[in-house]
């Protein structure tokens, strides 16, 4: 059966013709069709760069692929740790359990400039300034068949949100998870996770059900415990040799510590978020080359967030010639609901021509009355419409082409083109020239955030009383001008496969101009008794120039010993900012938001029967996730080690290990003095039953 990609992206009733219509674009031709096979060999096959199965050397750009013996070799036990593997990116901690993951900067302490999809379920955030919630993503990572990152804008193929980058998570069919697994992993810091899976075949439907339990203490000396609980239920029917159906539904709640001491508006407290999805998918290919697919998901996100406090207030701060206490109410609570619907069709015009066509709607409703000062639902409708062309114009050149059409309800159209020429120097050398377009439309809090805090009970002052309901600040004001930030890449690539020496080595380099970059601006507060507090509000005010170098060099002998070195290069130049606009925003920010030079080592050997060692050696720049200099973090080093040792089949299927994480001394990945994050050691215990 081919292979298929499974993507969502996108909704109301009217844009149902504009499906019907970008099914039938193309007619089939199967007569003339080739397999797969014909032209993707032996070589590892990535589905994310176009929709269409290619190997990486046909791939209009570069595109990294972890693994699952590669995600158990490192040891992580959160999803975004893995992305430290990938060039070019950024990870850190804001706290113990708020994950910060950038590709090529310009991140603050919400990046939101990648997309990250999980079997084609889109978990990029659709409400607040944070891109993707890690805590929330709803996979268990044992369940990962492998993790596809295309290194690159590409809105061509995914819409707005794949600016800089995308991941795209891949999970594993049920099919090869049959049996019972049991996990547990226990350690330094208060690591205490376990995992469950069943996997099971009933006549032409397989399934899988996971749960698990991930727990620990955070940083020290912080509020920033972190409880993590899901349940996934993965089934597929194979309805014939043509047909098959896909049903995943997931849950996952988190319970987070937060909070800082002795903070008068922000205490420390427990924090609640869970998220409930349902997807459906259907899958049709009559023959090699043909295939017809529909996906559908629904997902809903609650938070639970809120607290009263007695708020003093200095004279300084209010401007009135007296001190107060003001009773006020914090209720941080939302819930969002999304739909997304997608139709796509692949097909084969000619022996030497491939093609995707496809379009979907997407709808988010969000409420959250203290974040947007109203009680109704905020609505961002998203439909879109997509096509790529494949050409293999001779045994040497592969020509590629795509674009993307967006109709957003906050921002209007947009159009993202996308187009590349890759030149086969011989069977194991390829060279690339790509240039596309991309954007990023602004969420729904950049544009319509309205944060004003009132008092929750009557205030008796010296010049007089204040009722219940009197605004004593504005943080966030609405934004209604904002529109979508636009970025134009141009890469030259080369990748070389010397399968005879089990070596592959993949090469970029690239510049990245982003124009009308979304930047969080200050100004006086207008509204409220503390008129001194600042009043914040977003703007089209940014822009960078961002090039450099990425390499990825592999050996890798067999599919459990390899060594992996990554090397990225960075310089970012952003505009010179005048003495008027420094006063309401930092100046040359964007240059510190990625490190100049990163570099990571990545091996695992297995040097006996059973036996396997890993390790990890990363040397980080210094960069800042803040927006200005003085909160640029010193660069660091980060050495992972990992033993593990399959068990006896006659003692019992499983495997025992033990992993050492940052062991060459404690780091600090966000801001100076603030989260410094520690050595850890855990061991963890796998069982087949």
């Amino acid at each position: 059966m081919p292979i298929l990609l499974r993507t969502s992206t996108a909704p109301s009733l009217a844009c149902i013709p504009l499906l019907l219509t970008a099914v039938g674009l193309v007619s089939p031709a199967r007569a003339a069709s080739p397999s797969e096979a014909d032209h993707l060999g032996d070589l590892p096959v990535v589905l994310s760069a176009t929709r269409l199965a290619q190997v990486q050397s046909d791939a209009p750009g570069a595109v990294s692929i972890i693994d699952r013996a590669m995600i158990s070799a490192s040891g992580a036990r959160n999803l975004n740790e893995l992305f430290r593997l990938v060039p070019g990116f950024q990870v850190g901690m804001h706290t113990g359990n708020q994950p910060l993951v950038g590709y090529h900067g310009l991140s603050d302490e919400a990046p939101r400039r990648m997309l990250v999809q999980v079997d084609g379920r889109s978990v990029y955030s659709p409400y607040f300034t944070a891109g993707v919630e890690w805590n929330q993503i709803g996979v268990d990572i044992d369940d990962i068949e492998r993790i596809e990152v295309f290194r690159g804008s590409n809105s061509a193929t995914y819409g707005s949100n794949a600016f800089l980058g995308v991941a795209n998570i891949i999970t594993r069919a049920p099919t090869e998870t049959l049996g019972t697994r049991v996990r547990y992993r226990a350690g330094d810091g208060g690591v205490n996770d376990i995992g469950l899976r069943v996997g099971r075949q009933l006549g032409d439907v397989a399934m899988r059900l996971s749960v698990a339990r991930n727990f620990d203490h955070g940083f020290a000396g912080l509020n920033d415990w972190r409880k993590t609980e899901l349940a996934t239920l993965h089934t597929q029917w194979a309805a014939d040799s043509d047909n098959s159906i896909e049903l995943q539904a997931g849950w996952t709640r988190s319970d987070l510590g937060t909070g800082k001491e002795d903070n008068p508006t922000d205490p420390e407290r427990r924090s609640q978020t869970t998220t409930s999805f349902g997807l459906i998918h259907w899958h049709h290919a009559p023959a090699p080359g043909e295939e017809l697919s529909v996906s559908y998901y629904h997902q809903e996100e609650n938070g639970r967030d809120n607290f009263d406090l007695l708020v003093p207030v200095t004279s300084r701060q209010s401007g009135l010639p007296f001190a107060v206490q003001l009773p006020l109410r914090f209720d941080y609570d939302f819930h969002v609901i999304r739909d997304d619907l997608e139709v796509q069709r692949i097909t084969t015009l000619a022996p030497s021509l491939r093609a995707v066509v496809g379009a979907g709607m997407r709808v988010d409703r969000i409420t959250a009355p203290q974040r947007f000062n109203t009680t109704d639902s905020i609505r961002n409708a998203v439909n879109h419409a997509f096509g790529t062309l494949e050409w293999r114009a001779s045994p040497r050149w592969l020509f590629n082409v795509g674009a993307m059409i967006e109709d957003n309800s906050l921002t209007g159209r947009s159009f993202a083109p996308r187009a590349s020429a890759n030149y086969h120097v011989s069977d194991s050398q390829t060279w690339r020239i790509s240039v596309n377009r991309s954007h990023r439309n602004p969420v729904a809090f950049e544009q319509k955030s309205s944060m004003i805090f009132s008092t929750s009970a009557p205030v008796s002052t010296p010049i007089g009383r204040f009722p219940a309901g009197t605004p004593i600040s504005q943080t966030f004001r609405p934004s209604p001008d904002v529109r979508a930030e636009r970025i134009t890449t141009y890469e030259l690539g080369y990748r070389a496969e010397l399968r005879p020496q089990h070596a592959s080595l993949d090469a970029r380099v690239f510049l990245e101009q982003a124009r009308d970059l979304i930047e969080m601006n200050r100004e006086p507060s207008t509204i409220g008794l503390l008129r001194r507090s600042d009043n914040r509000y977003f703007a089209n005010s940014g822009e960078a120039d961002i090039r450099g170098l990425e390499l990825a060099a592999t050996w890798r002998p067999a599919t459990d010993t390899w060594l992996q070195l990554n090397h990225t290069e960075l310089r970012i130049d952003g505009p010179t900012i005048s003495a008027a606009d420094a006063a309401r925003r930092p100046s040359g920010w964007v240059e510190h938001t990625a490190p100049r030079h990163s570099t990571t080592l990545f091996g695992a050997w297995r040097f006996a029967p059973g036996w396997q060692i890993s390790a990890a050696k990363h040397w980080i720049g210094s960069m800042s996730w803040y927006q200005d200099a003085d909160h640029k973090v010193p660069k660091y080093r980060q050495l992972d080690v990992r033993l593990a040792h399959r068990l006896p089949p006659a003692l019992a299927r499983g495997e025992l290990a033990i992993t050492a994480s940052n062991i060459d001394g404690p780091e600090e990945t966000f801001a100076p003095g603030t989260s410094v994050w520690g050595s850890r050691v855990f061991g963890s215990l796998s069982l087949e039953l």
